[in-house]
């Protein structure tokens, strides 16, 4: 009767898991910042905008400007010419570590790449694939699926806009790996009560 009332426990204890899985891996989704909420032109992006400390390094605008396209309009960013000019590499951080896919960019500059350089705990993790913008804009991925906490755009600041960046949540333990894992947990207790249950009969 012991080993059906710990099975019964077991089940319902995967029943309860798999429920809150299925919430984190709906709340996994992707981050988009557009930056399209924002009101007035030439203004810094406001720390803790789309989750993101921007540290009075971003500037945004909305207005018309041929090669400087959005992805989404009307607003995209640049770095704040107070701080940075030219040849930069610029950053932006996150609160907790993340997995950042990557943003559009679009300029005049062709001779100038972009790409971005992936800290973690101030350590860099990698670096990703490199971008010659146009008038069109265009995603470019970081190319790595680990943690990072900070992002430094390197490019030629003045010569390209940066739009819609995108980034997610870690990504939670597969269904299988966790009912594995009840799985074991129930075999060892169910063990542990037969044991005890052959040495009363033998007492």
């Amino acid at each position: 009767m012991k080993t059906d009332r710990v099975l019964c426990v077991t089940l319902t204890l995967a029943t309860c898991t798999l429920s809150a899985l299925a919430v984190s891996t709906s709340a996994n989704a992707s981050t988009v910042v557009t930056f399209d909420d924002l009101t007035g032109d030439n203004l810094l992006v406001p720390d803790g905008y789309g989750g993101i400390q921007w540290d009075n390094n971003w500037t945004y605008y909305g207005f018309e400007q041929n090669p400087y396209t959005p992805e989404s309009i009307p607003n995209r960013i640049y770095g704040n010419y107070d701080k940075w000019n030219g040849p930069s590499s610029i950053p932006f951080y996150f609160a907790s570590p993340v997995i950042f896919d990557g943003s559009y960019f679009a300029g005049s500059d062709s001779s100038f790449p972009v790409s971005f350089s992936l800290y973690n705990g101030g350590t860099l993790q990698a670096t990703s694939a490199s971008l010659a913008p146009s008038s069109t804009p265009t995603f470019l991925s970081s190319g790595y699926t680990g943690l990072v906490d900070e992002v430094r755009v390197n490019w030629n600041n003045g010569s390209t806009v940066l739009d819609n960046v995108t980034y997610h949540a870690a990504a939670v333990p597969e269904p299988a790996s966790l009912i594995g894992l009840l799985g074991l947990g129930a075999f060892g207790v169910t063990s542990k009560f037969k044991r005890k249950q052959k040495q009363q009969v033998h007492c």
